[in-house]
């Protein structure tokens, strides 16, 4: 339902077979990346459709990543106890 999304505002899915592949992250992740490939190939096939797209946010990346884990920490922001004496 999230993937065929922007074939729904479009209102064009019988026009396309799509076959996708991805990996890493989780599965809402690799379905915001589907969604967002597929609506990227649609602008590219056709610009009028973008404006559509862009205001269902459809044409918009989650910039959010793993923050890294820094030295002398278990994880990237757990630090150890701390102990007076």
């Amino acid at each position: 339902m999230i993937a065929n999304l922007p074939f729904a505002i479009l209102q064009n899915a019988s026009e396309w077979d799509v076959e996708v592949s991805a990996n890493g992250g989780g599965i809402a992740g690799q379905m915001g990346a589907v969604r967002l490939g597929i609506a990227r190939a649609l602008v590219s096939n056709d610009e009028t459709v973008k404006s559509p797209l862009r205001k269902e946010g459809l044409l918009t990346r989650d910039s959010r990543v793993v923050e890294r884990k820094k030295f002398g920490r278990k994880k990237a922001r757990k630090r150890f106890q701390f102990s007076k004496r």
